[in-house]
């Protein structure tokens, strides 16, 4: 069995739970902060993912470069390393984005281990893609001793005794 109401009360509630009345307005809804075990715990998670991403998009750009990984005869010499590291920029940008979604979010933790995880990828790809253009575009070297015309001296003197002046 249920107990009727008691008198004078409506069938619905009147106003919000939260809300006073007319001149107090409802406060302003406020983000919560993650808990920090939570936050330690998704980014130990996401900086693993930051290890193995890296790693299988350097393979695919291995891949698409022509290098063959399985034929030991293969001539692999002659392949760029630029498109595996730009693959790993790319894996570095998207590493940052989600840095800046979960600092949205308020997992300060887990951004600022992403804002570092990030910036190491990107600068390992960029330090990489130069490493790999000068290697494949060596700089010639030099054939004439008028480049350096005081390295060609004579006897002590002045300029006019040195080779290329």
């Amino acid at each position: 069995m249920t107990t009727p109401p008691p008198p004078n009360t409506p069938p619905w509630p009147t106003h919000h739970p939260r809300y006073t009345g007319v001149t107090h307005p409802l406060p302003p809804q406020r983000r919560r902060w993650l808990h920090t075990a939570a936050d330690i715990a998704l980014a130990i998670g996401l900086l693993v993912i930051d290890v193995i991403a890296p790693l299988i998009a350097f393979v695919f750009g291995l891949d698409a470069a022509g290098y063959m990984m399985f034929d030991p005869a293969a001539d692999n010499s002659s392949v760029s390393l630029t498109r595996p590291f730009a693959y790993v920029a790319v894996v570095g940008g998207i590493v940052l984005v989600s840095a800046f979604l979960l600092f949205m979010a308020r997992a300060i933790i887990s951004s600022g281990v992403q804002v570092l995880a990030g910036l190491v990828l990107v600068l390992v790809a960029v330090i990489g893609i130069h490493d790999a253009d000068r290697k494949a575009h060596p700089q010639p070297a030099p054939t004439s001793p008028s480049i350096n015309p005081g390295a060609q001296c004579r006897s002590g003197g002045d300029n006019s005794e040195c080779g290329g002046s």
